[in-house]
């Protein structure tokens, strides 16, 4: 079993698959030991990984890393993640079900055929009979159960119903047979509820609406006469106006759908209908739940085509405030679920007696709910197939696409409770007006909108246009690139018009990227050539996994372009041949012969002899065409084809990931846990990885500019200066037309500020900058730029001329250097003012926490723990690294300051302030820089301490000339030694400044070395370190103070420690080669003024005892 698991953890292979949903076909990632199931983030389904398709390993494991860590480090303005209503199972989501109910109405699909037909003309009457629906019941999915918006409801009533689910779960045995579902809470919940029991969808809404009505006109008079004695007369037109789908109460009139409706609802579907509460909820004398018989109908019409009773279905109060309606439905492949007798509630509005006459009662009293003939999914998406015709039809715009003009454009703006038709008519009409775009990257949709007060006088445009041109003229258009439109003025109104034909959106709104085309009332994108379409490629040479839109036709791959002359007559023209070789279906691959006629007809129409022209192109075009090397492909460069950033030009493709990931699975630091990593759900993460890509060229372009710098410095300055790089002609950041570059800063200390910069800056002139904005001398800044941040170095004297190298839209990070001063300011500083120290702090933590995870990431991709991984990277403990940035904003960084830091326990860490840097700690060696081998570095000098040990004292004394860690041993210079490094305390007294703090980190990590007072109060034994190596132990500390007894040991064991010290210093310069006098009589009088201000703090009398500070 353990060689198993051990197998097991040694499979880092990472798997991807496709989901098996046929209107989803996501990509997701997930490693190959991972046995749970996965969610699909595009349509919000699990899957188990045997029902993936697909399934291969990911042979470049550098692109799931490199996309990961693009939506964990950046943070760019993404599509919304989506509601709940627009969660799609099976390519549905509930909003799109809503658009539909209406017409499926008064619609039916004809068998034969498969098309839609009104019903009156298949003989079904105007409207839809809901009885039909009275022997069917749904049964969810075991995968779907956990999709949001689809299976288990997650709006709390999992916790109100808790106590009446378990008696449910303990009447089948113990099984989890019936769930509260999901349905959306937009006034219609009731009948939501009722057609999810049916079907699973919210398809029927609509018609049980018109159904209840027509039930409560055609049976008033029997309805009245039932409930005389509990409904007035004058009651029923509200009654019946409630059941209308176009209903909306009077203001402040608190009406709905309530138990009325449901015993109608029974009455239309000829089934019993079970309403349940909380069990406190049920058993009190309120009418929260009861059973609605369908007693205005004969028992045998409440029968099934086997002859047995409809089998009642469920639903229930979602909480206390009894404003929701949820079904409970059955799972399955599980048994059917069974409702005790207990909690099978009264019968309302009719006898008792009835419920035995409509509802099958078991011999244990109870009853089986729903039953067990579903409605076939495939049947369920034909239906819908042939209603989506009619809603075109009717409306001239798909539902999907308004569904996505709801998610899109109306919650974005935060509008919500607008009803459908409206969000319809609304989509139909920025369709007809061309200001509908959707992203080719994202899929998200962008409305080309103008506010009409910036049009008239007095508005934005109107005062641009007028102050740019002067008199404006109806004969002329007027064109703002900023607001990528262009308008007409019309001169009866005086106001400028849009003309949203000649405007054009270039720029997606949520991804920013140029990638925005039109989009038709069908739901299909008006492409451009060369554009990826949506679909998939089951080859090609160009790597992209999707086809290409060129000239009406998609191709597997884009096309190759080659330049052509065509000569005849004394007339010379030049034009550009596109060839497709490569594409799997021949039909498309280019003909020779078919590419010369159509170049001669278009520039040589009706030409006599023209056949020699067309005999001339063929040669030349069979010329270009010809491959030396098979597998050579030149591709035309068209940008944004590939899902990739600007830059590559030269016509080559750079090879990019044939299906970019959606979703990764990871497991823990010990391999214990599983968890996610989302990149396409959420609202930032799906357009961050395109803003990574948008950067490769400004990023490339400045890479490039600083080797050309380094190269430039090993040689002698030129007169004329050498372009900075071989950049495309249009990159993503350039300069602006002033000259000028703006370039964002912000301090450690949390300040920011915009600098704008010449083109021809120097870096002193930066500093300069930066000094006027800050009040920051330039000791004081230490400049860091890129990503991840490292620092900006000063140039070399010979080029310190040359403009700094940042571009426009840059961003840097000035860490603010600390200032030397004496020993007695080193506690006094002013005071911040309280809301910038508080706006400050969390800043600093944000970032913390996000390099901090993305830390943990990292290293659990590579399969390793937390220091195994960090100790490779030996910055993160150096200034401007995330650990040194810990300990700083925690604890504050002093000079022999011990710590312990998050994520690395069992180490301790010492700050060394000659070094700026954090070292670590082993009690027995001394201190060491952090590096790859620093464990082995330890372990050399544990064995030479244990070898040398006769020979010198505990210490690692100085009276060896050598100092044990920093990386190795290292022979001392001559210079006075002091007897303690770090911050010392003395042991009899303590003052009130200097109380011990408790620092914690966000995650709850202690990061304090002070002294734990009230971990020391409850603890009974405790080690007490009074210098490096030496611990003692002191028992039976039960209160805060020490005993004077134990004040004397610790202070005559320090004094026994600090005289062996000063023997070793005697020796050791006895040792040493004689020096000047001076220095001797020098380094002497410090000796003894180190011993009497040692022997001083010893000898001060205690006013409050404490144990000794940790940190020493």
């Amino acid at each position: 079993m353990s060689s198993a698991q051990g197998t097991k953890k040694r499979d880092k292979r990472i798997l991807s698959g496709i989901c098996p949903g046929f209107k989803c076909q996501a990509r997701l990632f997930f490693p190959a030991y991972s046995s749970v199931s996965i969610e699909c983030t595009e349509c919000g389904q699990r899957h188990e990984q045997k029902d993936l398709l697909n399934v291969e390993e990911v042979t470049d494991p550098d692109v799931v890393l490199h996309n990961l860590l693009r939506n964990a480090l950046l943070d760019v303005t993404g599509a919304p993640k989506k509601s709940t209503e627009l969660v799609k199972v099976m390519g549905l989501s509930n909003y799109h079900c809503k658009l539909l109910s209406p017409i499926l109405t008064r619609y039916g699909m004809d068998k034969q055929t498969g098309k839609a037909k009104l019903l009156r003309e298949i003989n079904q009457g105007e409207l839809f009979d809901c009885s039909l629906l009275g022997d069917r019941a749904f049964l969810i999915e075991q995968e779907h159960v956990s999709t949001v918006g689809y299976g288990k409801d997650r709006s709390g009533s999992l916790i109100y119903l808790h106590d009446t689910l378990e008696e449910i779960k303990k009447a089948n045995n113990n099984k989890e047979c019936l769930i509260p579902v999901h349905v959306d809470g937009d006034g219609h919940c009731l009948v939501h509820a009722v057609s999810r029991a049916l079907v699973g969808r919210e398809l029927f809404w609509h018609a049980l609406r018109e159904n209840l009505k027509l039930s409560f006109k055609q049976n008033l008079d029997r309805y009245k006469a039932l409930f005389q004695d509990f409904i007035d007369t004058a009651e029923w037109e509200d009654i019946i106006n409630e059941c209308d789908p176009l209903f909306v109460p009077p203001e402040g009139v608190p009406l709905g759908l309530r138990n009325i409706h449901i015993f109608g609802l029974a009455n239309v579907l000829h089934r019993p209908i079970i309403l349940l509460d909380s069990l406190s909820g049920m058993r009190s004398s309120g009418d929260y739940s009861a059973t609605f018989l369908p007693g205005l109908v004969p028992e045998e019409q409440c029968r099934g085509k086997d002859g047995s009773l409809n089998k009642p279905i469920c639903i229930a109060w979602s909480s206390s405030g009894r404003n929701h309606y949820l079904p409970l439905v059955g799972i399955k492949g599980m048994p059917l679920p069974k409702l005790p007798a207990a909690l099978i509630p009264k019968a309302w509005g009719v006898p008792q007696e009835l419920i035995c006459r409509y509802v099958s009662l078991e011999a244990c009293g109870g009853c089986v709910i729903g039953g067990d003939r579903s409605l076939q999914e495939k049947y369920l998406l034909r239906l819908v197939s042939a209603m989506e015709e009619i809603f075109i039809e009717k409306h001239n715009i798909h539902p999907a696409l308004v569904a996505d003009v709801h998610q899109y454009v109306y919650r974005r703006t935060g509008v919500i409770g607008i009803q459908p038709e409206e969000v319809t008519e609304a989509a139909k009409k920025l369709v007809q007006e061309n200001r509908l775009y959707r992203c080719l990257i994202c899929n998200a949709l962008s409305e080309l909108h103008v506010l009409p007060e910036w049009l008239v006088p007095g508005g934005k445009l109107y005062n641009l246009a007028k102050s740019t041109h002067g008199t404006l003229r109806g004969d002329k258009n007027y064109t703002f690139p900023l607001n990528n439109l262009v308008c007409s003025y019309c001169p009866e109104r005086d106001a400028l018009v849009p003309d949203y034909k000649l405007s054009s959106l270039s720029t997606c709104s949520w991804c920013h990227r140029n990638s925005a085309r039109h989009v038709r009332g069908d739901g299909s994108i008006v492409y451009l050539d060369g554009d990826r379409t949506n679909t998939r490629s089951q080859g090609g040479k160009c790597g992209c996994g999707f086809k290409h839109y060129w000239d009406g036709k998609e191709y597997d791959n884009l096309p190759e372009a080659f330049p052509i002359t065509l000569e005849w007559g004394g007339r010379v023209v030049r034009e550009t041949v596109y060839w497709f070789q490569y594409e799997l279906d021949p039909a498309l691959n280019s003909n020779v012969y078919n590419v010369a006629m159509r170049l001669v007809t278009k520039h040589f129409p009706g030409e006599f002899g023209s056949e020699i022209l067309v005999q001339k192109v063929v040669n030349t075009v069979l010329h270009h065409t010809a491959k030396k090397n098979p597998e050579e492909y030149h591709p035309v460069a068209i940008e944004g084809a590939h899902m990739q950033g600007q830059g590559q030009g030269g016509g080559q493709v750079v090879e990019w990931d044939a299906n970019p990931p959606q979703k990764i699975i990871l497991t823990g630091q010990k391999g214990r846990t599983l968890h996610k990593e989302e990149l396409v759900m959420s609202q930032a993460e799906r357009s961050l990885q395109h803003k990574i890509s948008e950067q490769a060229a400004l990023s490339q372009r400045r890479r490039t500019q600083r080797q050309r710098m380094q190269d430039q410095s090993a040689e002698p300055r030129s007169a004329s200066p050498a372009p900075f790089s071989s950049a495309p002609p249009t990159p993503t950041k350039g300069m602006i037309p002033s000259g000028q570059k703006k370039i964002r800063v912000t301090t450690s200390d949390g300040r920011q500020a915009t600098l704008q910069l010449q083109a021809h800056n120097t870096y002193a002139e930066l500093q300069e900058a930066i000094t006027q904005a800050f009040n920051l001398q330039p000791h004081q800044q230490c400049i860091r730029h890129g990503f991840p941040p490292r620092e900006l170095p000063p140039p070399p004297p010979e080029h310190q001329d040359l403009p700094v190298a940042l571009q426009h839209g840059d961003r840097i990070t000035v860490e603010v250097l600390k200032e030397s001063v004496p020993d007695t300011q080193i506690n006094t500083h002013t005071p911040m003012e309280p809301w910038l120290s508080r706006t400050s702090s969390r800043e600093i933590q944000d970032s913390v926490d996000l390099e901090m995870s993305s830390l943990c990431l990292l290293a659990t991709l590579m399969g390793e723990d937390v220091w195994s991984y960090a100790k490779k990277l030996p910055h993160l403990f150096q200034q401007g690294g995330v650990f040194y940035n810990i300990v700083k904003k925690d604890m504050g960084l002093l000079d022999g300051k011990h710590c312990t830091l998050p994520h690395l326990t069992g180490k301790t860490f010492v700050f060394n302030a000659a070094e700026e840097r954090l070292e670590l700690c082993v009690d027995a060696a001394g201190h060491f820089p952090v590096g790859p081998n620093v464990e082995e570095i330890i372990q050399d000098a544990l064995s030479q301490l244990c070898s040398d040990a006769p020979s010198r004292n505990r210490e690692g004394s100085p009276a060896h000339g050598l100092k044990l860690g920093s990386g190795g041993v290292v022979r001392k210079k001559e210079q006075p030694v002091t007897a303690f490094q770090g911050k010392g305390h003395s042991l009899g007294s303590t003052s009130h400044e200097h109380q011990p703090i408790r620092r914690e980190h966000s995650n709850g990590v202690d990061l304090s070395g002070s002294v734990q007072g009230e971990g020391l109060a409850r603890s009974r034994e405790e080690l007490v370190r009074v210098a490096p190596g030496m611990l003692t132990l002191r028992e039976g500390c039960r209160e805060l103070e020490l005993e004077p007894t134990a004040i004397e040991a610790q202070r005559r064991r320090l004094q026994e420690m600090v005289s062996n010290i000063q023997a070793s210093m005697d020796k050791h310069l006895r040792q040493q080669t004689t020096p000047s006098s001076t220095t001797k009589q020098d380094e002497k009088e410090e000796d003894v003024n180190e011993q009497d201000e040692i022997k001083s703090q010893g000898a001060e009398s205690p006013s409050i005892s404490e144990p000794m500070d940790q940190s020493l």
